[in-house]
């Protein structure tokens, strides 16, 4: 999905060569396929002599020349864009983009401008090793995170990994009848009687349609993480044309990516680069020129959106055999999901969906997501809106799950899983970006090889370190924090103290301040004040105080820590649901409730117009943690002598 408007470019091939049959195991070890995410197959044509030419793939010489050629436009459309213009800079680009990838596009009929093909589609060709031996190493997807799920396949590992191409621009539907096909020629190369899949992003929206159109008979363990299962934003708010960047969240997205323990994302918190939105603006007429046509990006369009955005093409297009599948997705596919995956696991697949929440997308469009899919796309559940939670006292809905006693509420109260389309095989990661699952090394990533190598079947229940709802724990978050005898994610009163743990690979922390938020507790300093936290260590901080008498409410903790990094102080909230006495009466008129308490730091300046030019500076973040350090720690000292 991230790689959607990247430009790909492509490399010289060599013809294939066949290789030997391997033979299937005498204890069931399951070949796995990995189903990547958008983009990741390479596409040719053929020219008038038959010859194979590359259209889509990795090519950066193609780019560099490209470059070259509009060195003197790109350098005048760069100078406008200093002084505000961005559109003849993205008209440069643009025509660039058009001509270089103009043989990828669908015309308004909804037909492909060029017939273009996948390189490699049987098992044969397309499995590591193979590839590593014929092809250096390309087209072998998702490079990193397969050597790690893959090794419970031991000194054959690269021998039974395979790699599914499709060509990604048709309709899940086509794309899913491709994996049908994959999945045979995997079964037949290995002797094996069935496939385990991992599949990533637009790869979790292939795999789910294909388990609802052909069922799981073939299959052992499928687990599809940050699924685009129903869709995706960034194709809501392309067409929409109301694509506005998240500096702050786009910055956090990288820092995750390359799990950098420098936190650079909240320097540009208040800060809209409103240029950069005019310069997308600009190019998207040039992009949708090319993919405004292709059925995957409309089966992205998420279902809510999918009737708006139809009254915006022509009548051609409508009576287009792609828009007639994209209706049959998210008029009939969608609807019975649920159904048609439990139909699916009664044929023996295990199925197991792992989602990232909390963020909003990077592109526009404020809903509860892993910043490129929405949470409800990835998993069907039911979210609160952003930065909001349900009230208190919250039933949860039941549709899927009728059991009242699985408790499918996230500790923040902001998520039903209970409306999941697999409810008790669904996991969600509070913090977790879109594609970055091998990076949340601490937690998601574990948690996804486990899934993929289980010899039984697992449900959210099975595993005390695994439960539902969980944090990410990604070296960059820094810190994580849980109470001592509750489980995670929550509080009550056998609680005595917080632990809290240094994510960090390479750098020590001082705990500053611990303050909660929704209860009465005290986190003495004398706990914490002066102690230091080596990485992957633990401190134990007890408190005193009392919980409110009630259960389903949510209690916020506040934790600021010193660290040797660009941002040498930092701060991270934990949300946990209290559980100490009988459930409030949920008022249904009042529905949400704000998730995060008012800012102290902003109540407490009474001249508006300072708060306001600190908003503007990027400022208030960095006050913010310095006062509730002060107000946590000199505050409460004071306290006790006046």
């Amino acid at each position: 999905m991230k790689k959607l408007l990247s430009i790909l470019l492509s490399a010289v091939l060599i013809l294939s060569v066949a290789v030997p049959v391997a033979v299937a195991s005498e204890n069931e070890v399951y070949p796995i396929i990995i189903v990547p995410g958008y983009s990741s197959s390479s596409l040719y044509k053929l020219d008038e002599n038959g010859n194979k030419v590359h259209v889509w793939g990795v090519e950066m010489d193609k780019i560099l020349h490209a470059i070259v050629v509009n060195a003197a436009e790109i350098g005048v459309g760069i100078g406008a864009f200093a002084k505000g213009d961005a559109k003849r800079l993205a008209d440069t680009v643009g025509s660039e983009f058009v001509r270089m990838y103009g043989d990828m596009s669908y015309d308004e009929y909804g037909q492909p401008v060029t017939p273009l093909n996948t390189y490699y589609n049987t098992a044969a060709q397309t499995s590591t090793a193979w590839l590593k031996e014929n092809e250096d190493g390309q087209y072998i997807h998702e490079r990193e995170i397969m050597p790690y799920v893959a090794q419970y396949l031991g000194d054959k590992a690269d021998e039974w990994t395979f790699n599914f191409n499709t060509d990604f621009r048709r309709n899940s539907e086509d794309c899913a009848a491709d994996l049908d096909r994959y999945i045979d020629s995997v079964l037949a190369y290995t002797g094996a009687k069935k496939v385990n899949i991992l599949a990533v992003s637009h790869g979790g929206q292939t795999t789910a349609s294909y388990l609802a159109l052909y069922g799981g008979e073939k299959c052992n363990n499928v687990v599809l993480t940050v699924p685009a299962i129903g869709g995706a934003l960034l194709a809501y708010d392309l067409y929409n044309d109301s694509v506005r960047l998240d500096e702050e969240t786009l910055f956090y997205f990288i820092e995750n990516g390359e799990a950098m323990e420098e936190d650079m994302n909240w320097l540009v918190k208040a800060h809209e680069f409103g240029f950069l939105d005019d310069f997308i603006h600009y190019l998207r007429p040039y992009v949708l020129d090319i993919l405004g046509y292709w059925g995957s990006i409309w089966d992205f369009i998420p279902a809510e959106y999918f009737d708006e955005i139809s009254e915006m093409v022509g009548e051609e297009f409508l009576q287009s055999e792609v828009y007639a599948k994209s209706v049959k997705f998210h008029k009939e596919t969608l609807p019975n999901l649920s159904s048609s995956l439990k139909k699916a696991e009664n044929d023996g697949a295990n199925i197991y969906l792992l989602c990232g929440t909390s963020w909003p997308s990077v592109v526009g469009t404020q809903e509860n997501s892993d910043a490129i899919i929405s949470v409800n796309s990835s998993s069907g559940a039911t979210c609160a809106p952003l930065g909001e939670r349900f009230s208190d006292g919250y039933e949860t809905i039941n549709t899927v799950c009728a059991d009242k006693t699985h408790n499918h509420l996230s500790p923040a109260m902001d998520i039903d899983a209970s409306t999941c389309y697999l409810p008790e095989t669904t996991w969600f990661v509070r913090g977790l970006f879109h594609g970055m699952t091998l990076s949340d090394s601490n937690y998601s990533a574990p948690l996804m090889k486990m899934l993929v190598e289980s010899k039984e079947r697992v449900n959210v229940r099975a595993y005390e370190e695994y439960p539902q709802f969980h944090d990410a724990m990604n070296t960059c978050e820094t810190v994580y924090a849980e109470f001592d005898v509750s489980k995670t994610g929550y509080v009550s009163a056998g609680d005595t103290s917080i632990k809290i743990t240094n994510l960090s690979n390479k750098s020590s922390i001082t705990v500053l301040s611990i303050s909660a938020e929704n209860a009465e507790l005290s986190f003495p300093a004398k706990e914490y004040v002066g102690k230091t936290v080596a990485p992957g260590e633990t401190l134990t901080v007890k408190f005193s105080g009392k919980l409110p008498e009630k259960s389903y409410t949510v209690a916020g903790v506040k934790i600021s820590y010193g660290i040797g990094t660009v941002t040498p102080v930092g701060e991270k909230e934990f949300y946990f649901t209290v559980m100490n006495g009988e459930k409030p009466d949920y008022d249904s008129d009042n529905p949400y409730t704000p998730l995060k308490a008012e800012s102290q730091f902003k109540n407490h300046i009474e001249n508006k117009q300072l708060v306001e030019l600190f908003d503007k500076l990027g400022l208030t973040p960095f006050l913010e943690i310095i006062y509730n350090i002060v107000f946590n720690l000199v505050g409460k000292f004071l306290k006790n002598f006046i």
